[in-house]
């Protein structure tokens, strides 16, 4: 005999299981953070071994390239050479470089050649640089990481155990408000992306490298063409990532908090310009899979508020209020949810307070229209402007 109870229930189980699906996905944003393969200084790091050239591109970077040398300048590891390229900086930064050759005895600064056609700024640079490095190994850092002591050895040790690439993501450091609203969900975004134990799967396609900091052989940057094969590339980090695991060689990637640390952007001005260049070329980049991720996020972001205002809405035109009820638990249950899963990843991430994870969902939605603003801008020629320079493409 048919049970007339199951009539009650199939009404709510499309949102009972859509409810499940959504605290699922907050519980995965946690898990994924925690199981992210990390890189962690240790007392036993080697001092000497195969020499590293580092290859800093700076454009306009007097205010923090500073940092980065003295960082390198108390490095465990001594057998290192440093190649800073000056790239066309309007500043000071070539008068900063120069206070550090006392400290970085192998330090030699390349002035830029003009830019040729059909060529990205930082790609010529880092191409120049690589030209004069010495190195068994290239080191790529942006100018405005700090590295930590360890960080060399640290490198060298895992990269001599079988690696042929290696990329780093440093501990962000979010100070402005605008930089605690918006960095976390886009780091998020690109952590579902690109979970690093499939990039690190030779068996898998997914590639990712983060240009803040690259580690490669040095044979393996010349079989690959190095930075000449992603030229015209805004997304070089990501390009060379693919090209190196395309073509047979290991890739590796780890989250390194007490290794490297940076201050990406300075407040909303140079976060609007850096998040607008990478959503671009990200979207570009990560196909299918961004878009995906990308919905993923915004479902997590909307959805609860959508059920509550729901809820609201549905006596107001005659619903069921047991229906409307629903709604309302299962939104309220989800935004505690996503709060406590979202601050905790926040907390883990950036070492922040948690209660920063109630403003992850508005962060996401205002990184979403910033994303939105720089097509729109790439589609009517105007384009994207990064560091004085516009990218069209």
């Amino acid at each position: 005999m048919f049970d007339t109870r199951l009539l009650d229930v199939l009404p709510w189980l499309p949102l009972a299981l859509f409810s499940a699906l959504l605290a699922l996905w907050y519980i995965q944003d946690v898990i994924l953070a925690f199981r992210t393969p990390r890189l962690d200084p240790h007392p036993r790091l080697p001092r000497t071994g195969p020499l590293v050239t580092v290859i800093i591109p700076a454009r306009n970077e007097a205010t923090r390239i500073g940092a980065c040398l003295e960082g390198l300048a108390r490095q465990s590891y001594r057998t290192f050479e440093v190649i800073v390229v000056d790239d066309d900086s309007s500043d000071d930064t070539a008068d900063v470089v120069r206070q550090f050759a006392s400290r970085l005895p192998a330090l030699t600064i390349l002035s830029s050649k003009g830019l040729p056609h059909h060529w990205a700024g930082k790609c010529w640079a880092c191409w120049q640089g690589a030209n004069r490095a010495r190195g068994n190994w290239l080191l790529f850092l942006d100018a405005d990481v700090t590295p930590q002591p360890g960080l060399l050895a640290a490198l060298v040790e895992r990269a001599t155990a079988g690696r042929d690439m290696m990329t780093l993501v440093p501990l962000i450091h979010l100070t402005s408000f605008a930089e605690r609203l918006v960095l976390p969900p886009f780091i998020g975004l690109i952590s579902a992306i690109y979970p690093f134990d499939r990039v690190n799967d030779p068996s898998s396609p997914l590639a990712f490298a983060i240009g803040q900091c690259i580690l490669i052989r040095r044979d393996v940057y010349i079989a690959v063409d190095g930075h000449r094969a992603v030229r015209g590339s805004v997304l070089e980090d990501m390009d060379l990532a693919r090209i190196v695991k395309q073509s047979g060689y290991a890739l590796d990637a780890a989250i390194a908090p007490d290794l490297l640390e940076v201050r990406m952007y300075n407040g909303w001005g140079t976060l609007t310009e850096g998040l607008k260049k990478n959503a671009v070329a990200g979207y570009r980049s990560g196909g299918m899979r961004s878009g995906l991720m990308g919905l993923r996020q915004g479902l997590m972001t909307v959805m609860p508020w959508i059920m509550l205002v729901a809820s609201q809405a549905l006596p107001l035109i005659g619903g069921d209020p047991a229906q409307a009820q629903a709604l309302t638990l299962a939104g309220v249950a989800l935004l505690i949810i996503s709060v406590l899963c979202w601050g905790t990843v926040v907390h883990y991430r950036f070492r922040i307070s948690p209660l920063w994870g109630a403003l992850y969902g508005p962060g996401t939605a205002v990184y979403f229209a910033l994303a939105a603003q720089a097509l729109l801008q790439i589609r009517s020629g105007k384009g994207v402007e990064w560091k004085g320079r516009v990218f069209t493409r």
